[in-house]
C-alpha cells in the first residue's frame, strides 16, 4: 500500500492545512478500498484467471486470513486450484482434502482432488477419486469428473498403452511399429517400460526388423520443473545383404530422448532437450548412422489469445555432418469447448555437408507458412484436426508450395479405456529423414486399470 504523507507538528496556514487534510483523507479512503477483504478476494480470482498463480496464492491466503474469508469455500477452492496450477500438488491435495473433510458432498473439491493427484503422478489414486465423483457426485461434479477422465485418457500418461503406427513415404519406404508402454508409480515419479518392434520394407531392399527395449522416467524436480527421460537399445537385423553395403544388417545401438520443462514465471515456458537415435533410411541404417541433437525452446503467452515462441535445434551425425534449425512461431488461441490455434511459422535449416548420402541434407532450407489446429471433446469422444500450408525453398531449387493435414479421433469405449485413431499426410521435406512426402496412420489403446 502506498504510504500517505504525515503532517508535521506545528501550525500550518489554513489553506495548506486544508490541502494536506484532503490528501490524507483521499489516501486513507483509497487505501482502505484496496485493502478491503472483498477487494483482495476479487484481485485473487483475477490473478488466477490471468494465470498469475503466485500472485493468486498470496492474495487468496491474505483474504482467507480475514474474518470474511474464514468460511468462504469458493475462495478455498480457488486457493487449491491456484496451488495445483502452480505445480504445488502436495499443498493442493491437502487443501482439497480439508474441504472434503468439512463437506464430503463438495463435488468440485472432489474433482479438483482427483485432478491434482493425477498431476502429482498418483495415477490410480486420482483415477479412483474421479471415478467416485463421476458415479456419485452432483450432476455438475459428475460431468466435470468425466471430462477430466476423458482428457486424462486422451492426453496424459496412462498406466497402460499399446499401439501400432505405420508410415508410407513417397520413395516407397514403409515402416510399421508396434509397442506397449507400462507406467508404474515409484516414489512420486513414474517409471515406464516400453518394448517395441519395427519392420522396414522398400522395393529392392531386404526386409529389416528392429527390436527395441526401452525404459523411461517422468518426475517433477520442483513446483515448476519437470523431467522426461527415456533410454533404449535397438537391435537391427536384415534377412539379406543390403545393396549399399553388400552385407546383412547386424547392428546394436543405444539411444535416448530427454527434455526438461521449466515454467520460470507466469505465461512463460522453457524446454531444454537432448537425444540420439538412428537415421531411418535404408542407406543410413546400412552405414549405422546416428543423429544426436540438443534443443532449446522458449514460449511466452503474450495475452489471453496470443503466444509467441522460438526454438533452436543443433544436431550432428555420426558421419561428421552437422545441422542447425531455427523455428519462429506466433499463435492466436481461443480456449473453450472448441480450442482453436492458428498462426504463422517460419523455419531455417542448414547442413555443414550438403547431401552426403543416406538422408535429406540440403545446403539450406527456408520455409514460411501457416499452421492451424482445433480440438474438442464430447461426453465420450475427442477430436483433433490440424493443417498447414507453406512455401519451402531449398538452396539452388525453386520454391515449392507444400501442405499437410491430420486428424485424430478418440473413443472412450468404457470408463477406463480409450481407443484412438490418427491419420495424416505431409508434403513437407521436414516430415521424414529422406525428405520425401509421408502418409501416416496410428492406432492406440490407452487404459487406467
Amino acid at each position: 500500500m502506498r504510504a500517505c504523507p504525515s503532517i508535521a507538528p506545528g501550525r500550518a496556514p489554513a489553506t495548506l492545512a486544508l490541502m494536506l487534510g484532503i490528501v490524507f483523507a483521499v489516501c486513507t479512503v483509497s487505501g482502505a478500498a484496496r485493502a478491503t477483504p472483498a477487494a483482495v478476494r476479487e484481485q485473487a480470482f483475477a490473478a488466477l484467471w490471468n494465470e498469475d498463480t503466485p500472485a493468486a496464492i498470496t492474495l487468496f491466503r491474505e483474504y482467507l486470513a480475514t474474518p470474511d474469508g474464514d468460511a468462504d469455500r469458493e475462495a478455498q477452492r480457488g486457493l487449491a486450484l491456484a496451488c495445483s496450477w502452480d505445480g504445488r500438488q502436495g499443498e493442493a491435495t491437502a487443501l482439497y482434502r480439508s474441504l472434503l473433510a468439512a463437506d464430503p458432498a463438495d463435488g468440485d473439491a472432489q474433482v479438483g482432488l482427483g485432478r491434482a493427484l493425477l498431476w502429482d503422478n498418483r495415477l490410480r489414486e486420482g483415477w479412483r477419486v474421479l471415478g467416485e465423483a463421476a458415479a456419485g457426485g452432483s450432476p455438475g461434479a459428475a460431468a466435470g469428473a468425466r471430462d477430466v477422465m476423458l482428457t486424462a485418457l486422451d492426453e496424459y500418461t496412462p498406466p497402460w498403452a499399446a499401439g501400432v503406427a505405420t508410415t508410407w513415404d513417397s520413395d516407397d519406404l514403409h515402416v510399421v511399429r508396434a509397442g506397449v508402454t507400462a507406467t508404474l508409480p515409484a516414489g512420486g515419479a513414474l517409471v515406464q517400460l516400453m518394448p517395441s518392434h519395427a519392420w522396414y520394407r522398400q522395393p529392392g531392399q531386404p526386409d529389416v526388423e528392429a527390436t527395441r527395449l526401452g525404459a523411461g522416467v517422468v518426475t517433477g524436480l520442483g513446483a515448476r520443473t519437470s523431467l522426461h527421460a527415456y533410454g533404449w537399445v535397438d537391435r537391427f537385423s536384415s534377412d539379406g545383404d543390403l545393396p549399399a553395403t553388400a552385407a546383412p544388417l547386424d547392428w546394436d545401438q543405444a539411444g535416448g530422448d530427454a527434455w526438461l520443462t521449466w515454467l520460470p514465471a507466469p505465461r512463460w515456458r522453457v524446454d531444454l532437450g537432448a537425444g540420439a537415435q538412428p537415421v531411418e533410411t535404408f542407406l543410413a541404417l546400412g552405414n549405422h548412422l546416428v543423429r544426436r541433437q540438443g534443443s532449446l525452446s522458449v514460449e511466452h503467452r503474450l495475452s489471453k489469445n496470443w503466444s509467441a515462441g522460438v526454438a533452436g535445434i543443433a544436431g550432428d551425425y555420426s558421419d561428421g555432418n552437422r545441422s542447425d534449425r531455427l523455428t519462429l512461431r506466433l499463435s492466436w488461441l481461443r480456449d473453450g469447448r472448441w480450442r482453436w490455434q492458428v498462426g504463422p511459422v517460419a523455419n531455417y535449416l542448414d547442413f555443414r555437408m550438403p547431401y552426403p548420402g543416406g538422408y535429406w541434407a540440403p545446403a539450406d532450407m527456408r520455409s514460411g507458412g501457416l499452421e492451424a489446429s482445433v480440438r474438442t471433446r464430447g461426453r465420450n469422444v475427442t477430436l483433433r484436426l490440424a493443417g498447414s500450408i507453406a512455401q519451402e525453398k531449398e538452396a539452388g531449387a525453386d520454391a515449392l508450395t507444400v501442405g499437410g493435414g491430420s486428424a485424430r479421433v478418440g473413443w472412450r469405449l468404457a470408463p477406463d479405456w480409450l481407443l484412438a485413431v490418427e491419420g495424416g499426410k505431409s508434403q513437407s521435406s521436414f516430415g521424414s529423414a529422406s525428405g520425401y512426402r509421408r502418409t501416416s496412420l496410428t492406432v492406440d489403446v490407452r487404459a487406467f486399470f
